[in-house]
């Protein structure tokens, strides 16, 4: 595989829950790549549907960098930090690039919700967004609530992640 500067390595880091913005700041200021993908999501309240950003993968950041033991000793430390994941030898492994994707890593955008077309059979099929990219993961779909659980690997893992979702009914236009 190519190693340039467009296929940046990525690690995962496990967080304490509700310090992901805390520890990509402190990294960055150390200067490291971090990235903690967040997204829209449609909730209700009060009775009325509202937007609202919410982290992808909530206790979890992503590092961007050539792991080296001085990295290592950059991260580690930094408030918030628990561990790096998918560790071998001591080492923690890079996601490959399909992960990497999966997760929306080349983007620093905030993930707009996946449009789901729900069929009059009861089965559904993803248009668009950031779920098109979980095909052949177990998915729980939750129309109602404008909600998918995927299963997904994350650094050697699986893990349950919340996607918004748009419904688009069968029959209501393109």
């Amino acid at each position: 595989a190519e190693r340039g500067a467009a296929r940046m390595n990525w690690y995962v880091l496990q967080v304490m829950t509700g310090t992901e913005r805390d520890v990509c700041t402190a990294l960055r200021r150390k200067g490291v790549c971090a990235r903690a993908p967040a997204q829209r999501m449609e909730i209700r309240r009060r009775g009325r549907w509202q937007s609202e950003d919410q982290h992808l993968l909530p206790g979890y950041v992503f590092v961007g960098a050539e792991y080296t033991a001085a990295l290592f000793h950059v991260v580690s430390p930094v408030p918030g930090v628990i561990r790096w994941l998918g560790l071998e030898r001591g080492e923690p492994q890079a996601l490959d690039t399909r992960e990497a994707l999966r997760w929306r890593l080349d983007s620093t955008e905030t993930l707009e919700p996946s449009r789901v077309l729900f069929r009059a059979d009861g089965t559904w099929h993803v248009l668009d967004g950031p779920l098109a990219a979980f095909a052949g993961c177990p998915v729980r779909m939750e129309r109602r609530q404008r909600r998918a659980y995927v299963t997904a690997e994350l650094g050697g893992v699986a893990r349950r992640v919340r996607f918004g979702v748009i419904p688009v009914m069968e029959g209501s236009g393109p």
